[in-house]
């Protein structure tokens, strides 16, 4: 597992795959998948989904240390997408149209923590949920209020005619700590 990100510049983007306007180029860099650690992250709200869906975006604040790579790694994305929008977008786009386009997983706003959303899955990768002993547990009711340990996997690039962005799966979450619930009785 990586805590840190690998340059942009080496990450390997595989064939495009997906029918319509929404095309999915899978990520790796030097032969593995691109995953991170962050430790210490905290749930503001719980997770949510568009129209009911069973894939989630769960909303983290980060530590502050992954503000500097996080903004380079968006920085270095932008660049290699620009160098390479014929191949993902099937036309040479200029960096203000390419800037246009980016949907960050990530965002920092004046001195509130930087959020990363990441998407919570029940399917064929389902989230793993892990107590602070390192005991598997069931995924929790609710994720607002938990800090929370998250390894994260950059899985691919999206691209549609108006958007592109990473996908970042949770692919392993262990609760450090629940807000205490009382009993309602």
């Amino acid at each position: 597992m990586l805590t840190s990100i690998p340059g942009v510049e080496s990450w390997k983007f595989g064939t495009s795959s997906g029918d319509g306007d929404v095309k999915s180029f899978p990520l790796s860099c030097k032969g593995f998948d691109l995953v991170l650690s962050i430790q210490g992250c905290l749930a503001p709200f719980d997770a949510s989904s568009l129209n009911d869906s069973t894939r989630k975006t769960l909303t983290l604040n980060l530590p502050s240390e992954w503000d500097g790579p996080l903004a380079d790694m968006d920085a270095a994305l932008l660049d290699v997408v620009g160098a390479k929008s014929e191949m993902f977008f099937g036309e040479k786009l200029t960096p203000d149209q390419i800037m246009g386009r980016y949907k960050a997983i990530s965002r920092k706003t004046a001195e509130f923590p930087r959020n990363l959303r990441v998407k919570l899955s029940e399917g064929v990768r389902p989230t793993r949920y892990w107590d602070a002993q390192r005991t598997r547990v069931d995924a929790p009711a609710h994720h607002a209020g938990m800090t929370i340990s998250a390894v994260v996997h950059l899985r691919g690039l999206w691209t549609s005619a108006n958007a592109f962005g990473l996908v970042c799966d949770a692919q392993d979450l262990m609760i450090l700590e629940a807000p205490a619930v009382e009993c309602p009785f």
